[in-house]
This record gives C-alpha cells, sequence and structure tokens, in this order.
C-alpha cells in the first residue's frame, strides 16, 4: 500500500505541475476573488487527444485550484481501478461520462452521469469503471 501511495503521489505531483504549465492563471486564482470557467467537454476531448490517455488506463488532469479547494477531471477506461485510498478532505465525484462504481465502508454506489456521490475525509473508497468513464473530483476543506 505504501508503494501504491508514493506512486499516486508522484502521478499527482507530475499533474499539477503539467497544469500548472499549460493554466498559470488557474493556480490559486479564486483566491485572489477570480473567476475561472472550463468546459469540461473540450477537457474531456484533449484529454482523449493526448498519448498518456492512449497508453494507459486513465488519464486526468487538474482543472482549478485554489486555497481549500482543488477540481479535477479524471478519465478512467473500462475496468480501470483506482485502489483503495483515502483522502485529507471532503469530496465530491460527478460523473460526466459513463458509469462507475464507488466503493466506500463496504458499500458500492454505482455512479452514472448526472449523479454526484460525496464522501467525507480519511474514509478509504475505491473507484471501478464499468465503462469509459468521465468525473470530476472535488477536494474540499479546511484540512487539504
Amino acid at each position: 500500500m505504501a508503494d501504491q501511495t508514493k506512486d499516486s503521489d508522484r502521478a499527482r505531483q507530475a499533474d499539477q505541475a503539467k497544469h500548472h504549465a499549460r493554466h498559470p492563471d488557474h493556480e490559486n486564482f479564486l483566491a485572489q476573488g477570480g473567476l475561472v470557467a472550463v468546459d469540461i467537454h473540450a477537457e474531456i476531448a484533449r484529454l482523449k487527444s493526448e498519448p498518456a490517455w492512449a497508453g494507459g488506463d486513465r488519464h486526468g488532469s487538474s482543472l482549478v485550484k485554489g486555497d481549500g479547494i482543488n477540481v479535477a477531471l479524471m478519465m478512467l477506461k473500462k475496468g480501470a481501478k483506482l485502489q483503495v485510498h483515502h483522502t485529507r478532505a471532503p469530496i465530491t465525484v460527478q460523473v460526466i461520462e459513463g458509469r462507475i462504481n464507488f466503493i466506500a465502508n463496504g458499500k458500492t454506489q454505482l455512479v452514472t452521469p448526472g449523479m454526484i456521490v460525496a464522501l467525507d475525509r480519511a474514509i478509504e473508497h475505491s473507484i471501478e469503471a464499468l465503462e469509459e468513464s468521465a468525473m470530476v473530483l472535488t477536494l474540499g476543506g479546511e484540512q487539504m
């Protein structure tokens, strides 16, 4: 589990660096009283055009970051799994395309387009894509 966590942390840090290079104006823009608008469907199309999507079972990018909030887009191919992990802040997961199983506290919740699931910090959870899926992950709260 520790190796998976380290790999996940490295992947997240690399994603944050790429996002900042592409969108330096999004980085902590909210804390400056700014406005960020993101076309989710355009971002999905952009991610699908990148080599990381073609060569792997997942791809994602950070869309907006600010003090106390991080909004990310995550794409999963059918059968891809996010192993059991937890976050330091409450989360929401909104499915835009596809279907996923969101597993927490021993319960499986089917999540389809238009649905949102929410989970408090420090609760172990995992995700399995039942088909190619796109979801918006929001992490927020004082203990990020």
